[in-house]
């Protein structure tokens, strides 16, 4: 659903996947479990995209001491863009900021976690109908938007910094003060910004209004130094 994200935020309309499916080793129910769900899980989000995996590999008994690697599914997309003048490349003055959410996201096995607390928990259930408007919408809206960025590591917060730092320019954003809101992951997010006589032309879900583009700080942090932590 990421690299579908990913390939949509530049206009284009994803067509296909191809995968590489690393765990650790088969001959263990365990690890078998964990690599029939993972396909499984894969098989369904490419239904709701109608989109196929047409290549791929497996690498199987990753392992050091006994101790298996996390499941780690690596996804590829491939998409096609009518018209690669119209992919958006970052926020402008006096935009509209707004955030598109297909389904819940959470702080569990997020960077969030990670850093400050033991990665566990329980993932909200994805809304695959949901998850896959959301990419028809991004891929849809980008002509009309000078940014479309998918959340993903390190959740909203990381989003909106790179759009900063990328684009040069800070923003004004109104976001409730709780963690799974700034950090969290998961669920299928987006973060587009247009003009504001272009809003009327992004459609199609929920939609949120975070804020308006301007200045040299986001949430008080100058860009400059945003862009130093960054790299």
């Amino acid at each position: 659903l990421e690299a579908a994200r990913n390939v949509a935020a530049a206009g284009g309309e994803p067509l296909g996947f191809t995968d590489c499916l690393n765990f650790g080793n088969p001959e263990k129910p365990e690890t078998a479990w964990e690599l029939a769900e993972a396909i499984e899980g894969m098989a369904l989000a490419c239904e709701a995209l109608r989109a196929p995996i047409v290549s791929g590999n497996v690498s199987l008994y990753n392992e050091t001491d006994g101790r298996a690697i996390h499941p780690t599914p690596v996804v590829g997309c491939v998409g096609l863009v009518p018209d690669v003048r119209a992919v958006p490349s970052g926020w402008r003055e006096g935009d509209v900021i707004l955030l598109a959410s297909a389904s819940p996201v959470s702080l569990a096995g997020s960077e969030y976690q990670a850093r400050y607390g033991e990665v566990g928990g329980t993932l909200p259930r994805l809304d695959l109908v949901a998850e896959a408007s959301l990419v028809e919408l991004l891929w849809r809206a980008a002509p009309s938007c000078s940014l479309v960025h998918d959340v993903s590591d390190g959740g909203l917060a990381v989003c909106l910094a790179e759009a900063a730092i990328f684009s040069g320019l800070g923003a004004e954003v109104e976001v409730p003060e709780d963690a799974r809101a700034w950090f969290g992951e998961g669920g299928g997010q987006a973060v587009l910004a247009c003009a504001p006589e272009r809003v009327d032309k992004v459609g199609g879900i929920p939609l949120r209004e975070l804020g308006v583009v301007g200045g040299d700080r986001l949430l008080g942090i100058p860009v400059a130094e945003l862009g130093e932590a960054w790299a």
